[in-house]
C-alpha cells in the first residue's frame, strides 16, 4: 500500500495515525522514506478490513537485500 492511498482512505494522516495509535512524525517519516513499514501495513489492512492491503513483499528488507523491483 502506498502512503497516498492510506491518506485518501482516512482524509489525512493525522486521522491515520490516530487509527494506529500513533504521533503523526511517525507517519511524516514514512512520507520522506516513500513507503510505510510492513508491520504497519498489515494493522492498516486489519483497521480498514481489507479495504487497503499490504505490498507483496517488505521494502525495506527488499530495499537491505539489495533487491530491486
Amino acid at each position: 500500500m502506498t502512503i497516498e492511498e492510506v491518506e485518501k482512505y482516512f482524509g489525512n494522516l493525522n486521522q491515520a495515525c490516530k487509527a494506529l495509535g500513533l504521533a503523526s512524525q511517525n507517519m511524516t517519516s514514512w512520507k520522506s522514506r516513500g513507503y510505510i513499514p510492513f508491520k504497519q501495513q498489515f494493522r492498516l489492512a486489519h483497521i480498514t478490513e481489507g479495504e487497503l492491503m499490504p505490498d507483496d513483499s517488505d521494502p525495506y528488507f527488499d530495499m537491505r537485500k539489495g533487491i530491486k523491483k
